[in-house]
């Protein structure tokens, strides 16, 4: 498990704001519902049916990955530790 580098008020801050800009408005229309896992330090993500797996797959990727998951088409988000 990596350590994590930024507070995770600032984890939520930057990955709801990737989510929102970057990712939103595509992945609704192909993933609604499901989850993304971002790398808040680098845009990565990964989509999953759970959010445990979106995370799994992106430290699979990037083992360092400071992460935010969102449920793609809802309000509600967390921070993986």
């Amino acid at each position: 498990m990596s350590t994590r580098r930024l507070a995770r008020d600032e984890i939520g801050k930057r990955g709801l704001d990737i989510y929102e800009t970057q990712l939103r408005s595509k992945l609704v229309a192909i993933a609604l519902d499901q989850f993304v896992a971002v790398d808040v330090e680098t845009a990565e993500y990964e989509v999953a049916d759970e959010a445990h797996l979106a995370s799994q797959r992106l430290r699979t990727r990037l083992p360092n990955a400071q992460i935010f998951i969102a449920q793609i088409g809802h309000q509600a988000a967390f921070v993986a530790r």
